[in-house]
């Protein structure tokens, strides 16, 4: 998986992400599935997670099978949770392959700090990368996110005023989406 690019808009306190599969026909959770296995061993609060999904799935049942840009989507609020709380975030991860090319994926999050939101994206695109690899040993998670909570603290310096996002708004949905609000209620503190 690889960021293409990176899109703040900070009036509505959201983050759009172009993401690219390298191989287009790889792109599901079910293809690779010692990487969701190793994520929730790694950081297992993932786990509670809530996901908006058509069966009404757990966010670790949904991701059995699904999208990897949709993991990503939920790990970059996570890793933005662990490093400074928040009353909730929300993410989606939209495609519509008629109008882009198989295997990119338009991923938004929510943020209250810009900088640790940029930090969070660049650490979970490695750390996907790294567990497809089965390279879980070369991760210090812990030293990571005390490096978050650092950009987080000097995030709040530069830009200390928080405005909420607004809820995503179903009437311009594309072809296929997924969304997920977040409660991180039981975040850790910076």
């Amino acid at each position: 998986m690889k960021v293409l690019e990176i899109c703040v808009l900070p009036d509505v306190r959201r983050i759009k992400l172009i993401v690219e599969m390298p191989d287009p026909d790889r792109f599901l959770t079910s293809q690779v599935p010692h990487v969701p296995r190793l994520l929730f061993r790694l950081i297992p609060s993932l786990a509670q997670h809530t996901c908006h999904n058509d069966l009404g799935l757990t966010f670790r049942q949904e991701c059995r099978r699904t999208e990897i840009p949709h993991l990503f989507e939920h790990l970059i609020i996570e890793l933005q949770s662990q490093a400074q709380p928040a009353e909730v975030l929300r993410g989606e991860t939209e495609w519509n392959w008629r109008v882009d090319p198989r295997g990119r994926f338009h991923v938004f999050v929510d943020y209250e700090n810009e900088l640790l939101a940029v930090g969070a994206i660049r650490l979970a695109e490695r750390l996907l990368v790294a567990l497809d690899r089965r390279d879980i040993d070369d991760i210090d998670i812990e030293s990571e996110i005390v490096r978050l909570r650092d950009l987080a603290r000097l995030g709040r310096e530069l830009c200390p005023s928080p405005v909420a996002a607004p809820a995503p708004d179903a009437a311009e949905a594309p072809a296929r989406t997924s969304w997920s609000a977040v409660s991180l209620a039981n975040a850790v503190p910076a």
